[in-house]
């Protein structure tokens, strides 16, 4: 089955997306669960503001992190490995209350957008800044939903 593109330009938008899959009767998760996929999008985005466990080395973040972030924003979608975590972060278990994670993620998206200090590195990126954190997460989050069908 090939998996579908999904664009989200904003984390409101993502909101949006999460809103129609909450009213979904059905969803297949073929990679990971949707409780882990929003576990994940959560616990990235809430690093940007905790700073993330293990930070790739400075040379990895201004060498290939710099150019695929700057492809990714103006492809406008991100593509990656939909089974990685985020290195030295909790372990996130497959099964659990989807609808907790799904307010989880929500709650993390409503903290970012009202957030005022200072933002911490991307793990691979590096700096970025509000506005790019932004349109990066919700490439994230629609690459992973991606894989979802509902």
């Amino acid at each position: 089955m090939d998996k579908k593109l999904l664009k989200l330009y904003s984390l409101e938008e993502a909101k949006k997306e999460l809103l129609n899959i909450s009213k979904s009767n059905r969803v297949e998760a073929p990679i990971w669960s949707l409780y882990k996929i929003l576990v994940h999008c959560s616990q990235t985005i809430e690093y940007s503001m905790e700073g993330y466990p293990k930070l790739k080395p400075k040379f990895i973040q201004i060498t290939v992190g710099k150019i695929a972030i700057k492809k990714f924003l103006k492809q406008g979608f991100m593509k990656h490995s939909l089974t990685a975590p985020v290195p030295d972060a909790p372990v996130i278990p497959n099964e659990g209350d989807a609808v907790e994670a799904m307010q989880k993620l929500i709650s993390s998206i409503d903290k970012f957008l009202g957030y005022k200090s200072d933002l911490y590195p991307h793990l691979l990126f590096g700096k970025l800044t509000k506005i790019n954190y932004d349109k990066y997460f919700a490439m994230h989050i629609a690459d992973h939903l991606s894989e979802l069908n509902y």
